[in-house]
């Protein structure tokens, strides 16, 4: 409450100097006036007035504008001085001028704009390994009253759509789609193209992440891993509709380079979703590291792409892990964190350092 204070004190104090920055627009033109609600309901944004103090605000996602009855200027994003024909009650309602709504319009297509210049995640496909007719790596443990059987297609199903429910709630506006939500069995061909097909505009970036659990002839073979695509690995990452038109000698180039990208962001993804679960888990759990290798679903993925093993069903007691709600939902936490550092990086840090 006493920031809110502050601020609203604050706000009633820099007008006067505000006013006296602005052009003297007040006797404007303010034809075709609209009422604040249903302005505000067409820019998809929420507004609020206070009486006792003149002043009010209108949000619109991120975006914030500051506004104040009988004042010819507006606040745009905490600083920014729009002058334009002020806000008006009319006796039953608020009403802002053609000019003013033209001016507002303005500065959020300037937002939109800006936003859109910058890199971007919008879609995140999360790819449980095998299912339906093909169960995965198989463990059977034990005997009598104690045997124990675990398929991968189980243990990797339930992190999956854990980390799918997580990832929409933090991330409502991103597509978080999952190969499969069931017992079903998509090609490896079917799920990357569910990730190959998704429209990116310039500047739009899609990641992919298999989650697998590993198998060994040894028994004592224990632990999780993340792997991504060999960069020594040379394959077509360029779409071939998209680079319809383009010289045909340029495009090598633009291969070699998108290739060089992907192999970097990769790396960067695994790394993150690495350390994630390492965190999560503590060092009771082997960290086998990175590991390099041609999988068909990173090969073929043109997007930074990851591969992650969550442990040996071949090992009993990992086996037994990987059977217990409590640490799936651990190994989903790292997971989780991973993902997060990674569009974290990519969308902010990539960002500023575009030019």
């Amino acid at each position: 409450m006493k920031g809110k204070a502050a601020l609203s004190l604050a706000f009633l104090i820099l007008w006067p100097c505000l006013l006296s920055r602005a052009t003297g627009q007040s006797n404007a033109p303010q034809s075709q006036p609209a009422d604040m609600a249903s302005q505000a309901k067409a820019w998809s944004a929420n507004w609020s007035y206070d009486a006792l103090s003149g002043g009010g605000y209108i949000v619109r996602g991120q975006d914030l504008v500051r506004f104040r009855l009988g004042y010819p200027v507006y606040i745009a994003g905490g600083s920014l001085l729009i002058n334009a024909p002020a806000p008006l009650w009319n006796g039953s309602r608020i009403e802002l001028p053609a000019e003013a709504i033209q001016a507002l319009q303005g500065w959020f297509d300037e937002r939109d704009a800006d936003r859109a210049s910058k890199s971007t995640v919008v879609a995140i496909l999360i790819d449980p390994g095998h299912g339906g007719k093909d169960p995965g790596a198989i463990g059977e443990h034990g005997s009598g009253a104690n045997k124990f059987r675990i398929a991968e297609k189980d243990v990797v199903l339930s992190i999956a759509k854990d980390l799918q429910k997580r990832l929409s709630a933090r991330w409502p506006d991103k597509q978080i789609l999952i190969t499969r939500s069931g017992d079903s069995y998509p090609s490896l061909d079917e799920r990357v193209e569910m990730a190959n097909k998704v429209e990116l505009s310039v500047n739009q970036a899609i990641i992919y992440i298999s989650i697998h659990a590993n198998a060994s002839f040894n028994k004592n073979a224990s632990g999780y891993e993340v792997w991504y695509l060999n960069p020594e690995y040379r394959r077509t990452v360029v779409d071939a509709k998209k680079a319809e038109g383009v010289d045909k000698d340029v495009l090598p180039i633009l291969n070699a380079m998108l290739e060089e990208e992907y192999t970097t962001e990769s790396i960067f993804l695994a790394r993150s979703i690495l350390d994630g679960v390492s965190s999560s888990l503590g060092p009771s759990i082997t960290n086998r590291g990175l590991r390099a290798e041609e999988w068909f679903v990173v090969r073929n993925a043109r997007m930074p792409s990851v591969l992650v093993e969550v442990g040996f069903v071949t090992n009993e007691a990992e086996a037994r892990l990987l059977a217990d709600e409590s640490h799936l939902r651990k190994l989903g936490d790292g997971i989780y964190n991973g993902v997060l550092s990674f569009v974290d990086y990519f969308e902010r840090r990539r960002s500023a350092s575009a030019p």
